[in-house]
């Protein structure tokens, strides 16, 4: 009987400690996912605060945006930030990330503003292969790249190729990179060549854009 009862109270003495020692271990893990949260949160700050510290001479307008809501519909890539009218943004601006084109703004609110990526299938602008200065119309696809159109066929396109803004239309800010050119191909018949192209900005990435103008 006495055994029973030393028995009972070392069960119970171990399961105490092993719960208290779950209890323990799921602490330090919650408080290491918080510090890896805050350490990304320090980075993404101070990543705000370059921008704003770094105003290219051909930007008259720097507006930095958080994002806050991205659109679910493989047919319509875009997202929101949570800067508006009041704070400057307009329609048109381009948004920028690390320097490389994200998309731009479509609508504009009073605090919340919608952008449209460049990898949308209903994104349109002129950009121009940095190497050999031909300009084309850049399309978004529903593979996540982009299409340039009406290249001149007997232009030799590389695979790597920068692509920049062409400054032209409403988005007049030239050199802006955009992408890199994977593949080209000729189309029978054409006067134009179609290339396939990468974008450089990490478009699924994105938690802070620079809308400039």
């Amino acid at each position: 009987m006495a055994q029973a009862a030393l028995d009972l109270f070392c069960f119970k003495k171990n399961a105490d400690e092993n719960k208290r020692l779950k209890g323990a271990l799921s602490s330090l893990r919650l408080q290491g996912i918080h510090s890896e949260e805050i350490r990304h949160e320090n980075a993404r700050l101070a990543k705000l605060l370059s921008l704003r510290r770094v105003i290219p001479a051909n930007f008259r307008r720097v507006v930095v945006s958080r994002v806050i809501a991205r659109s679910s519909f493989a047919w319509n890539r875009s997202f929101l930030i949570d800067k508006g009218s009041r704070e400057g943004i307009r329609a048109n601006m381009l948004a920028l990330s690390d320097n490389a084109l994200v998309g731009k703004v479509v609508e504009v609110g009073p605090s919340v503003s919608k952008v449209l990526v460049i990898s949308d299938p209903g994104f349109r602008m002129s950009v121009l292969v940095q190497r050999t200065r031909d300009q084309g119309m850049l399309y978004g696809s529903a593979n996540g790249r982009c299409r340039i159109k009406y290249i001149p066929v007997e232009t030799e396109l590389k695979k790597g190729d920068l692509v920049e803004t062409a400054g032209l239309g409403h988005f007049f800010l030239k050199a802006i990179p955009v992408g890199l050119i994977e593949r080209s191909w000729k189309e029978r018949g054409q006067i134009y060549q179609v290339a396939e192209m990468e974008p450089l900005a990490g478009l699924n990435r994105l938690e802070e854009i620079s809308c400039v103008e």
